[in-house]
């Protein structure tokens, strides 16, 4: 049911501009079409002039410029219009929504199986699991290491990222763990950008 109501939503859609297609077309040809157009112009041309909106001197040259056009476009050799393009225009209309509701129809469609539930919880688990050891390791480092060395900076730089990627946010561990190791790391040091990147990341959030 509801794909037929889609089908014919998708037609519902069309209509206007098939209704605007209904009425007899008012240029037969190219010629007709360009004749109508200078014509008109030259009306806007007198209108302009009658209601002071253009000089005469101005005037007598575009309505010769327009003159010189409609001569041009009455010479014009067009075939008529048969009204087959119109025709074919209504066709492709209603043939767009109708090939694109078809494309959805069952079947009609890769199908992409979804990951298992089952499968994502155990990636998760192993992936929680790998940084809870990550960070087992790192603070049985820093337990050996002098507290204002490089070394220490570093292993304090790495887990105060960690225990903010476990925790989804920067924690209060974490943050104190990267102002010490700004504290003590070299200039030139690599993880020195990350130390003030995330001190300032936690001056914004508090």
């Amino acid at each position: 049911m509801i794909f037929l109501l889609m089908a014919l939503l998708a037609i519902i859609l069309t209509l206007p501009l098939l209704l605007a297609l209904r009425g007899p077309s008012t240029a037969r040809g190219r010629r007709e079409a360009a004749l109508a157009i200078h014509r008109a112009q030259l009306a806007e041309l007198h209108r302009d002039l009658a209601e002071a909106r253009i000089a005469a001197s101005e005037f007598a040259g575009a309505k010769l410029e327009i003159e010189r056009r409609l001569l041009a476009a009455d010479a014009l050799s067009d075939t008529p219009l048969d009204g087959r393009a119109k025709w074919l225009l209504a066709a492709t209309a209603l043939a767009i929504p109708v090939m694109a509701f078809l494309l959805y129809l069952p079947g009609n469609t890769h199908q992409v199986p979804s990951e298992p539930h089952a499968q994502w919880a155990a990636q998760q688990a192993k992936a929680a699991s790998q940084i809870d050891t990550f960070i087992t390791e790192l603070r049985a480092h820093l337990a050996t290491v002098n507290p204002n060395s490089a070394d220490a900076s570093e292993g304090q730089a790495l887990l105060a990222e960690a225990l903010a990627e476990k925790a989804g946010a920067l924690t209060p561990e974490s943050i104190t763990l990267f102002k010490e190791s700004l504290a003590n790391a070299p200039q030139n040091a690599a993880w020195r950008k990350l130390d003030e990147q995330r001190l300032i990341q936690a001056a914004v959030t508090q």
